[in-house]
């Protein structure tokens, strides 16, 4: 069996149950980066040196630490099933995996959080209202846009987050903004709340370029994006005294280590919980 027909029984029995978009963006990894290369190879010749060869390929190409890592790692996975699926009996080859530190940390300060919802309320005002609504909620643009009506609580005090990257569900908390912005657009739409404005989203990318905050800005850790609102969203909690260990249930993170990236906006907050002792 060549390693394109583990691929093909990997496609048809785990990437046929995944969103559109991942299943694109598999198939490119394959297509593009692993198959031109070991693609023709029997499973039964595949061996330490191969994987090494491919990930040599792949740096040479240029291509980032992470996607070295996802190729891999795709790779990694194909060949555990179809082991799994006694389509062939192994060794899996070792895979030395490339490291990297890939985290965005930008976020917004008050006043260049004021100044992207002005200037987007120019442009469009249910933008506008996105960007708010996302700085007082910290969900992921898919958690935002697949946002519906009857994922909110009767009350408008919570939102239901479903379905998420980590596959595990939570209720996020609303604030008075949060909650006036949804009170505009639940009554125009009786499915997804802002499944609308998920079509346009250059508006957002023209905004920022139109602020500035991207300009000579080369590290894409340091570059705005919608994601950056998330970030913002937790820097502000920390910054404000909120405990990691909250922020990381607001933010539906399934590892604390994720969260601890934003400790170090909080330096007081050790010395205060060690003064907080009683004398004995």
């Amino acid at each position: 069996m060549l390693l394109n027909d583990a691929w093909s029984y990997y496609q048809k029995l785990i990437l046929s149950s995944a969103t559109a978009k991942a299943r694109g963006t598999e198939e490119g990894r394959w297509n593009v980066h692993i198959s031109p290369v070991l693609g023709t190879l029997p499973l039964v010749e595949l061996k330490n040196i191969q994987i090494l060869l491919l990930r040599k390929n792949l740096e040479e190409k240029g291509l980032s630490p992470q996607t070295v890592y996802h190729c891999l790692s795709l790779l990694r996975r194909v060949l555990r099933r179809a082991k799994d699926w006694e389509l062939w009996q192994g060794p899996i080859p070792v895979f030395t995996m490339p490291r990297f530190d890939n985290q965005r940390v930008r976020y917004l300060t008050e006043a260049e959080a004021k100044q992207l919802v002005e200037t987007l309320k120019i442009a469009s005002p249910l933008w506008s209202d996105i960007v708010l609504f996302d700085l007082h909620t910290g969900l992921r643009a898919g958690e935002l846009f697949s946002l519906t009506t009857s994922r909110i609580d009767p009350t408008l005090k919570y939102a239901h987050v479903i379905d998420t990257k980590t596959r595990h569900n939570r209720v996020v908390p609303l604030n008075s903004q949060a909650t006036e912005i949804l009170k505009r657009y639940m009554r125009k739409s009786s499915t997804h709340i802002f499944q609308q404005a998920a079509t346009t989203p250059k508006i957002f990318r023209r905004a920022v370029e139109a602020c500035g905050f991207n300009h000579g800005i080369h590290d894409r850790r340091e570059r705005v994006v919608f994601h950056t609102l998330r970030h913002t969203f937790a820097s502000w909690l920390v910054q404000r005294g909120v405990a990691l260990a909250i922020v990381s249930q607001l933010l539906g993170h399934s590892d604390m280590r994720m969260t601890m990236r934003y400790a170090h906006l909080a330096p007081n907050q050790g010395m205060q919980a060690v003064s907080s002792l009683p004398y004995v």
